[in-house]
């Protein structure tokens, strides 16, 4: 991906002492900086290393720009992600931790049930249930990524079954509880509740940057315990050509399941690949023994399938915090 004596161009979102949070392309890093950074904006990089990590060093560092047109609306943006960041960034917990959190914890107040029963109904049961497109899609609809889109825009949706919307609710009536009658069941809760909601508001902020990568956190009951489905949709146009890739995690009983999925139209024609990666041999020997009905489902959809197989190495994607190396800075 990367090659030694490359130049790039990256964007610093924040900075806390030797810690940098800066987008490189359709990517969010997290770097570590030989010497305190205090600025941020655009910055000319160039590769020094590859292995066995990233290590980069600033070509001008006392030029720094802000984003590539500095009118007062993009830095007014700028500073705005930048103090969200700051507020949501540190204190974050997967969507699936409210859940499990819910499912264990002792009986919670009776006012609070409705709304906990509404959350729990969100998740997905693939025991009891098969979705169809249609429903899958409103599950994708619903994941706390787009509650301000629906509230600015009814037609988009109703955000009764929002889970961020759910989440906010189930806070504020938390929080009601514990004024009338605190319990540590209710502060564990309450805390857990902050820090999922940050979670989809860090998720959004990437939104804002990156339009072209969403990600999703889908919670999934699995045998009595809490799972989760990590879906990532990426819209790549480069050369006059548009290309969507999904790429989706996800934990069966046999082991991690990994795929990647291209739909790429070519001079008006689309063409999917699939792509899967199996953890254990059992996994794959169960997925291999499935996969002409999966082929069969493809056709029955009217997708043209032109490859599909099982693959040795785990696709990768995009990563919302990869930790590399910023050296050689010189402030």
């Amino acid at each position: 991906m990367f090659k030694v004596g490359q130049q790039l161009t990256v964007n610093i979102l924040q900075t806390q002492g030797q810690n940098v949070q800066l987008t490189l392309g359709n990517q969010t890093y997290v770097a570590h900086a030989k010497e305190p950074i205090t600025q941020t904006g655009t910055l000319q990089v160039q590769v020094k290393q590859t292995q066995p990590t990233l290590e980069l060093v600033i070509l001008n560092p006392n030029k720094t720009t802000s984003t590539s047109n500095p009118t007062p609306q993009n830095s007014q943006t700028l500073q705005t992600l930048q103090l969200a960041y700051r507020q949501f960034y540190p204190n974050q917990t997967a969507i699936t931790q409210v859940f499990q959190q819910l499912s264990l914890l002792p009986t919670l107040p009776s006012a609070l049930q409705g709304t906990i029963n509404q959350l729990m109904d969100s998740m997905l049961k693939p025991q009891s249930q098969t979705l169809s497109t249609k429903e899958l899609q409103q599950k994708l609809a619903d994941s706390g990524l787009f509650l301000e889109s629906k509230l600015a825009q009814p037609s988009k949706g109703s955000p009764q079954t929002d889970i961020k919307a759910l989440l906010l609710k189930l806070q504020q009536q938390t929080l009601n509880e514990q004024n009338l009658k605190p319990t540590s069941a209710l502060t564990q809760l309450s805390s857990t509740l902050t820090q999922a909601i940050n979670r989809l508001t860090v998720q959004q902020l990437q939104m804002i940057e990156n339009p072209n990568i969403i990600p999703f956190e889908l919670p999934v009951e699995s045998h009595k315990t809490v799972e989760k489905i990590s879906l990532e949709f990426r819209h790549n146009t480069q050369n006059s050509e548009s290309i969507w890739e999904v790429y989706m995690d996800l934990t069966l009983p046999n082991g991690q399941l990994s795929t990647k999925i291209t739909l790429q139209s070519t001079q008006g024609a689309q063409e999917v690949n699939c792509y899967l990666w199996c953890e254990t041999p059992q996994l794959q020997q169960q997925i291999s023994d499935n996969l002409t009905k999966l082929q069969q489902q493809f056709s029955d959809n009217q997708l043209n399938l032109r490859n599909l197989q099982i693959i040795p190495i785990k696709p990768s994607k995009s990563v919302a915090s990869t930790k590399i190396a910023l050296i050689d800075i010189h402030i």
